[in-house]
């Protein structure tokens, strides 16, 4: 079954699709934007810099890397995200760089559209670079899948204007922009979601928030994503219980994250001597509100990968208190590490990967439930301890492997609806052919 991967980036949960149809002779195509190879032309170039300089350029392109693929199957179309980027770094303005990235967005779909319809069979497309490709794929008959990787938008926004309600700092002075955007926006979202054939939801919180805002049930199926590798390194315990309970945030540290919950749950625990929070990622937070956090909140900024994985070494618990998170990878990340979490119901990894035996789900927007799971935490050390072993055995059920055999299984399970009669039919003479 001759089928292509659309999607403007290179993020893990994209590439492991097209792995997974590589796997089984189906990949004709990853079509993207920017793609960085390391040993081509670009590195090349890179590698005449000064030392210092060449690393720090080829750190941050080596993440718009490609390797879940071969790179004669991966076809890259880099103007105009080249140009969204320049301008990011730049500090263009929001407007200037939202205005990039919906022109690249939209001409990337239509590229798309014009150059890998005709010809193949399936399309596996990402919401809002999908409608173009969708509508050339009706006409051309090809299989139109649909791959949702986070909540419904009008969840989101309703989250966003709830959450920045009354605070002035953040009040965007963009804001009337973004607002008009929005309803032409979430058109162009709904008629993906209608034109799609099969809808695949990265986690069963994903299906529920698209199902209630009126995606067909009967197109949708689950495939949760998958845990990065279990390091060797982590220890399923550490056979002893610390006087200091280490607790470890990771990812942006704003609103939408539950930052301000967080801040106000361990004002309200009060263990100051008792307990450390250590904050990986960007503050996105006005310092007045971060004012409340005394010395026993320490902010670390942006890290590497691999120190970040140090301080999961290190910590006893995850906090990861977001508002709304189709996954929520930094979950997955925590578990592979043998690290229990605290997490929320809107978080998509919290009903699909966390348990009683491996964290703590509590409900979202609760500072008070938050601090209610804190305090479990230095009351239940060794029990905190021991789900170590348990967080450790979650990650390993959930590798990117088991990942990629049940998006095959349910290509062929899922297909219920009328709309995905094509994609039965290629399914059907895959199967006979092989």
């Amino acid at each position: 079954m001759r089928s292509i991967v659309s999607y403007p980036g290179n993020m893990q949960h994209a590439q492991q699709i097209a792995r997974a149809l590589h796997e089984n002779g189906w990949l004709a195509a990853y079509v993207t934007s920017f793609c960085y190879r390391s040993g081509g032309a670009a590195d090349n170039i890179i590698a005449r810099l000064p030392w210092g300089l060449a690393r720090k350029v080829r750190t941050q392109l080596q993440r718009r890397c490609i390797e879940e693929v071969p790179s004669d199957l991966v076809h890259s179309y880099p103007f105009w995200e080249v140009l969204r980027s320049g301008a990011l770094k730049g500090r263009a303005g929001p407007v200037i760089v939202d205005r990039l990235w919906d022109r690249m967005s939209q001409r990337f779909d239509d590229l798309v559209a014009r150059r890998y319809v005709r010809g193949s069979q399936a399309i596996h497309a990402f919401e809002y670079t999908a409608l173009a490709t969708f509508q050339r794929a009706g006409t051309e008959h090809v299989a139109r899948i649909l791959h949702l990787a986070s909540l419904s938008s009008r969840s989101f926004e309703e989250i966003r204007k709830r959450e920045s309600a009354g605070l002035k700092e953040c009040e965007d002075p963009n804001a009337a922009y973004f607002a008009g955007k929005f309803p032409q926006r979430q058109a162009r979202r709904d008629a993906e979601i209608a034109l799609a054939d099969l809808i695949i939801a990265n986690s069963t919180l994903t299906a529920q928030s698209h199902i209630a805002q009126g995606a067909d049930p009967a197109k949708v199926v689950v495939v949760p994503l998958g845990a990065p590798p279990v390091l060797a390194q982590a220890r399923p315990a550490r056979g002893g219980v610390r006087s200091s309970l280490n607790v470890v945030y990771a990812g942006h540290f704003t609103l939408g994250k539950g930052a301000l919950y967080l801040l106000d749950a361990w004002r309200r625990l009060g263990a100051k001597g008792m307990a450390r929070l250590d904050v990986y990622g960007q503050v996105h937070i006005p310092q007045r509100l971060l004012a409340q956090a005394d010395d026993s909140v320490v902010f670390h900024g942006v890290v590497s990968r691999s120190e970040l994985f140090g301080a999961y070494d290190h910590a006893d618990v995850l906090v990861f208190p977001s508002l709304s998170d189709g996954f929520g990878m930094v979950v997955a990340e925590a578990m592979a590490n043998g690290l229990p979490v605290i997490t929320t119901n809107m978080v998509g990894a919290a009903a699909d990967l966390v348990t009683p035996k491996n964290g703590l789900i509590i409900p979202a927007a609760d500072a008070n439930a938050l601090t209610q799971a804190l305090l479990w935490c230095l009351d239940n050390r060794q029990v905190l301890e021991e789900m170590r072993v348990e967080a450790l055995a979650s990650a390993r059920q959930h590798q990117w492997p088991n990942y990629r055999l049940t998006l095959i299984e349910r290509l062929g399970l899922g297909l219920a609806g009328d709309g995905a009669s094509y994609l039965r039919q290629h399914l059907a003479a895959y199967k006979v052919a092989k």
